[in-house]
Protein backbone atom coordinates (compact mmCIF):
# COMPACT_ATOMS: atom_id res chain seq x y z
CA UNK A 1 0.00 0.00 0.00
CA UNK A 2 1.19 3.50 -0.83
CA UNK A 3 0.43 6.43 1.49
CA UNK A 4 -1.09 9.45 -0.22
CA UNK A 5 -2.00 12.91 1.03
CA UNK A 6 -5.68 13.35 0.26
CA UNK A 7 -6.15 17.04 1.06
CA UNK A 8 -4.24 20.30 0.90
CA UNK A 9 -1.21 21.07 3.01
CA UNK A 10 0.23 24.45 3.97
CA UNK A 11 3.74 24.55 5.41
CA UNK A 12 5.32 27.79 6.63
CA UNK A 13 9.09 27.69 6.11
CA UNK A 14 9.71 30.42 8.71
CA UNK A 15 13.44 30.15 9.41
CA UNK A 16 13.71 26.36 9.26
CA UNK A 17 16.52 24.79 7.29
CA UNK A 18 16.13 23.35 3.78
CA UNK A 19 18.32 20.48 2.67
CA UNK A 20 18.48 17.52 0.32
CA UNK A 21 18.80 13.91 1.33
CA UNK A 22 20.02 11.00 -0.78
CA UNK A 23 19.87 7.37 0.27
CA UNK A 24 18.89 3.91 -0.88
CA UNK A 25 15.60 2.17 -0.19
CA UNK A 26 15.28 -1.39 1.13
CA UNK A 27 15.72 -2.73 -2.44
CA UNK A 28 18.92 -0.73 -2.95
CA UNK A 29 17.36 1.82 -5.34
CA UNK A 30 18.65 5.38 -5.06
CA UNK A 31 16.21 7.88 -3.50
CA UNK A 32 16.25 11.69 -3.42
CA UNK A 33 14.25 14.02 -1.16
CA UNK A 34 13.89 17.71 -0.48
CA UNK A 35 13.64 18.23 3.29
CA UNK A 36 11.97 21.34 4.75
CA UNK A 37 12.36 22.09 8.45
CA UNK A 38 13.76 19.75 11.05
CA UNK A 39 12.74 17.41 13.84
CA UNK A 40 9.00 17.03 14.41
CA UNK A 41 8.39 19.88 11.93
CA UNK A 42 10.27 18.16 9.11
CA UNK A 43 8.50 17.75 5.77
CA UNK A 44 10.05 15.54 3.12
CA UNK A 45 9.20 15.77 -0.58
CA UNK A 46 10.39 12.80 -2.60
CA UNK A 47 11.58 13.55 -6.13
CA UNK A 48 12.92 10.05 -6.74
CA UNK A 49 10.33 9.12 -9.37
CA UNK A 50 9.83 12.63 -10.80
CA UNK A 51 10.70 13.12 -14.47
CA UNK A 52 13.11 15.91 -15.43
CA UNK A 53 10.25 18.04 -16.79
CA UNK A 54 8.46 17.99 -13.43
CA UNK A 55 11.66 18.82 -11.53
CA UNK A 56 12.16 21.77 -13.89
CA UNK A 57 8.62 22.96 -13.07
CA UNK A 58 9.46 22.79 -9.36
CA UNK A 59 12.57 24.92 -9.90
CA UNK A 60 10.57 27.40 -12.00
CA UNK A 61 7.82 27.66 -9.36
CA UNK A 62 10.35 28.35 -6.59
CA UNK A 63 12.00 31.05 -8.74
CA UNK A 64 8.58 32.61 -9.35
CA UNK A 65 7.81 32.61 -5.61
CA UNK A 66 11.17 34.24 -4.91
CA UNK A 67 10.57 36.94 -7.54
CA UNK A 68 7.10 37.74 -6.14
CA UNK A 69 8.37 37.92 -2.55
CA UNK A 70 11.22 40.23 -3.64
CA UNK A 71 8.68 42.43 -5.44
CA UNK A 72 6.46 42.62 -2.33
CA UNK A 73 9.48 43.48 -0.16
CA UNK A 74 10.42 46.34 -2.52
CA UNK A 75 6.83 47.65 -2.45
CA UNK A 76 6.83 47.69 1.35
CA UNK A 77 9.92 49.91 1.33
CA UNK A 78 8.25 52.61 -0.77
CA UNK A 79 6.80 55.61 1.08
CA UNK A 80 3.01 55.80 1.33
CA UNK A 81 1.38 58.42 -0.86
CA UNK A 82 -1.61 60.38 0.45
CA UNK A 83 -4.77 59.94 -1.62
Amino acid sequence: MTARLMSGLTYDLSDGPIRTEYSRDVDGKQTARLILGEGVNELGISVTLSPAKLRAQLIEAVAELDAEMSHQERLQQLPEVAA
